[in-house]
């Protein structure tokens, strides 16, 4: 059977995961490293896990000769560290701390964990290579773990915390900003005002949105929390949730391009900047959770720093 490759990355993608930098060192001991999401433990005694390595990488000669190699779990304030190592740069550890193990493999500095590792097994496996290492030595430290899912990185730790203090509060509006393509979905309202897709007042829950847009034959894929908000005009407080829809524009719905949103007919403020936000997020693909009022507040990062916005 024949598969878009685009849609099956997309499908694979729904698995959320950590993200690692794996690291290893060439012949001259000049350190090597990629970041990589196919990471697994396989078994406790012995003590084994795998990475998987493309073998279009250009260092995967380099893994097949070295006697040993590190995979170090990144934490929410390592976003940089792995764009760094997703990309090609040629001076990778002359941006990044880091030191020598105990089997000279390079460990990264600030990691949630690292575990060095001897090659144990290579396993051809289609347009990768699944390299199987014997754990030699490991550590671990407090933190909170960089998440992956669906081509965004988003904070494990940082979502629930807000969700829960709103939820405590008065009065609670439940939106989205859901996308398709380069389109956003937006319901129309009348005299062509336009707004978010809202749970209904009663049944204000994720599940109650989803099943509001599904009557509407609208299918909605929640990735993370957007923003949390207090809104003082509105004297309640807001939940935005960013995703995906699938599925025709019913009546009282319609897409609209990112690259031209029409905000003027988005009267609500909090709705107006948080869809504004988004269309720039979008544009550069990296996205935060915003928690504040319906006009300023801060961002927070998927890498732990905070930028102010309005």
């Amino acid at each position: 059977m024949t598969f878009d490759p685009r849609e099956l990355r997309s499908a694979l993608g729904s698995f959320a995961t950590g993200v690692t930098v794996v690291s290893v060192r060439q012949s001259d001991g000049t350190p090597r490293g990629f970041t990589a999401n196919s990471f697994t433990s396989v078994s406790l005694e012995p003590p084994l896990l795998l990475i998987c390595i493309a073998k279009s990488a250009h260092s995967l000669e380099v893994f097949q000769e070295a006697s040993s190699f590190a995979v170090n779990i990144l934490s929410d304030t390592q976003r940089e560290v792995s764009g760094l190592f997703a990309s090609q740069a040629a001076n990778k550890f002359d941006l990044v701390d880091w030191q020598s193990g105990k089997t000279q493999a390079p460990l990264i500095s600030g990691s949630l964990a690292h575990f060095e590792c001897l090659p144990h097994q290579f396993v051809d496996a289609g347009d990768h290579v699944i390299l199987i290492g014997k754990i030699e030595h490991f550590a671990r430290f407090d933190g909170t773990p960089l998440g992956y899912f669906r081509g965004n990185y988003f904070d494990l730790g940082q979502e629930q915390p807000l969700l829960d203090a709103v939820l405590e509060q008065g009065r609670v509006k439940l939106g989205c900003i859901v996308s398709k393509g380069s389109h956003i979905l937006l319901a129309q309202q009348p005299e062509g005002r336009l707004t978010v897709p809202y749970a209904p007042k009663e049944d204000i829950s994720l599940m109650g949105l989803q099943r509001n847009l599904a009557q509407n034959g609208l299918r909605v894929d929640i990735d993370f929390l957007y923003a949390v908000f207090n809104d003082e005009a509105e004297k309640s407080h807001g939940i935005f949730y960013h995703g995906s829809v699938q599925g025709e524009a019913a009546e009282g719905y319609a897409y609209f391009p990112l690259s031209n949103l029409p905000l003027d007919r988005v009267q609500d403020k909090a709705e107006r900047s948080a869809l504004a936000r988004y269309a720039e997020e979008h544009r550069h693909g990296s996205f935060g959770v915003y928690h504040g009022n319906e006009t300023h507040g801060m961002v927070q990062t998927v890498s732990g720093k905070k930028k102010s916005s309005q």
